[in-house]
This record gives structure tokens, sequence and C-alpha cells, in this order.
């Protein structure tokens, strides 16, 4: 099978592409602007393209390569740690899902497989009256999405995009909802965990009794290449994750591998959050909301 891969020398699309060589499908990579010199090696002339899936007349280029069995969308904007406005989300992962669809409709692509993520059911579900962590309740892919942040609106946004090309165009769509994604040169919220204890930074809040849903790269990888072996027809959405952790566990195995020891100080969940209740509602500090956030992820 010929396949064509977008984010192909991002953190999740270089797992994918080894995958997908190592078990003899044809790859065709496509790199972001900035990955301009960063070409990955395992890719033959004329089988990787740096292109802007925001702009469709910078992927008009691939058109060239004919036809593919299926397309794989893993490029986006994620795990910005910095203020980002929406329309930067919006232009990547909203526009940029709908030229990716666009194109494998050009390409005559019998498959298109959606990187998407579990933001998109929000920090909070609704149960009647009563509003809890997702964290605390099984989520299941037919779960009510309460997307929460500018980034997992514009990821729900870009499902919505993708099912509208696709299925106005005969395409079998598969939505693969990931948990955050664990591995080497990781650069999400458990990469600063890591370098927290690492520095000896880090401090609880809380027992560390709370669940933890993580899935590692390569497992999300291989997910890719079973959908491309089994994929039928339709759409359909999955969520991809490994077992819950407890983040006591998760912390001291990070811990351990690095011959670091936490401290044993705890910071009560109680009071932090009546501290940050109390910013909410008088002070409105926005650097304070911005750790509540952090805390309550």
């Amino acid at each position: 099978m010929k396949i064509l891969l977008t984010g192909a020398t991002g953190f999740l699309g270089r797992e994918i592409a080894d995958e997908l060589l190592k078990l003899n499908f044809s790859v065709v990579g496509i790199g972001g602007k900035k990955s301009t010199g960063v070409e990955p090696t395992n890719y033959k002339a004329g089988e990787f393209f740096n292109a802007d899936v925001a702009d469709y007349k910078s992927l008009e280029k691939i058109e060239k390569i004919g036809t593919v069995d299926a397309v794989i969308h893993s490029a986006g904007l994620a795990h910005q740690f910095e203020r980002i406005d929406g329309e930067r989300f919006d232009a990547v992962n909203v526009r940029g899902t709908k030229n990716v669809a666009r194109l494998a409709v050009k390409l005559k692509a019998r498959q298109f497989i959606l990187i998407g993520s579990t933001a998109v059911y929000g920090i909070k579900s609704r149960r009647g009256k009563e509003r809890r962590l997702i964290s605390e309740i099984e989520i299941t892919e037919t779960a009510e999405c309460r997307p929460e942040t500018v980034y997992a609106e514009s990821k729900l946004a870009a499902e919505k995009a993708a099912r509208d090309v696709c299925e106005m165009n005969n395409i079998a769509l598969t939505i693969l909802r990931l948990a955050p994604v664990l591995g080497e040169d990781n650069v999400g919220n458990a990469a600063r965990l890591t370098e927290a204890i690492d520095g000896n930074n880090f401090l609880w809040v809380g027992a560390g009794e709370n669940l933890k849903t993580l899935v590692y790269k390569r497992d999300a990888a291989r997910a890719c290449s079973i959908i491309l072996s089994n994929k039928k027809g339709g759409t359909e959405i999955f969520n991809v994750a490994a077992e819950p952790v407890k983040m006591f566990d998760f912390m001291n195995l990070i811990a351990d591998n690095l011959g670091k020891r936490i401290p044993g100080v705890r910071i009560p969940a109680a009071l932090c959050k009546m501290i940050f209740s109390l910013n909410s509602k008088i002070f409105g500090i926005k650097k304070i909301d911005g750790l509540a956030v952090t805390i309550e992820k």
C-alpha cells in the first residue's frame, strides 16, 4: 500500500513512518516548512516534501505523485505552552485538515486516518447536575465532547472538517483520539514533569492517587498500521490509550530511572483548590489561573 503521511518529521509522525516502513508500506512524507534541512534519511528521492498544510497551494506539488491508497494526517499544532491565539490553531488544525482531506480526494485515496486527541472530551463531564473530572470516570467514544481549550476546540473542528470531505467523497475515515503520547523526544506535560524531578523542582499536590491515561508513541503508530490493514469502510472513532496508571506510581517510576528521590512534602489538593477559587472570584491573576489549569490537568 502507498501511504501519504503528514507531520512526517514530527514527534509522532517519525514513529508512524518507521512503523509503516518496517511493515513494507510505501510511504510519501510531508514535513512542515520549518523542517527544511531535516529530511528523513529513510525516504527515497521524490518521496518527501516540505509543505504548509494550512496553505493548499503549497500542497499542490504533491498531486504529481499520482494515486495513494491512504492518507494519515498527523500534522498539527499542539503542546504550545506559550499563549497562542485561536486563529493559529484554526489555521493549522482545522484548515490544515480540510486541505489534506482535499488532497486525499485528488490522490484518489480510499482511506483517511486523522490523528485526533482525547482533549476533545474536556477536563470535566456533566452527570446530571454534577461536574466531575474526566480522570474520575470512564470515557468511551460515544461520550459527549466538551472541549475547554482553544486547542481542544480546534481538534474537534478538525474532526468535522475531515468528516465533511471524506463522507462526501466516499473515503473511509478513521479518527484516532490519542491519550497524551509518551516517548523519546516528547515535549509535552510528561516531559515537563520529568524535567522537574530531574531538576529537584517537583512537589506533590495531593496524594498522587489520581489516575492518568497515557499511550506510548510506538503503540499509537501501531494503531495506524492496524487500521490500514483492517479498515472496511465508513467513519469510525477510536480512543487509543494504555491502561490508566496512578500518578504516584508514574512519578516514582520516573524518579527511580533518573536516580532521584521525590521529596515527601505534599501540598493538600483542597488548599490549592481554595486558593485558585479565591483568585478566580476576587483577584483574577492570570498566572495563578494558568497554574490552576496545569495542576488540574
